[in-house]
């Protein structure tokens, strides 16, 4: 190999590796995303449930 080869090829593995950084940190951003919406619907489901046996309790009490 001659010093350009292996310069080129030093630099596609700097540039490879800085690609997968860039790469494994969207990834880790979307999970993080991901865990926080789904932090959110179990809390959406959890209010919708409790106004569903509020609603419940309500018609219940209007209507005996």
């Amino acid at each position: 190999m001659t010093d350009d080869e292996l310069v080129r090829a030093g630099t596609r593995r700097v540039v490879g590796r800085a690609a997968l950084r860039r790469l494994g940190a969207l990834v880790r951003e979307w999970q993080a995303e991901e865990a926080a919406k789904a932090v959110l619907a179990k809390r959406f489901s959890a209010g919708l449930a409790v106004a569903a046996l509020l609603a419940l309790a309500l018609f219940h009490w209007l209507y005996r």
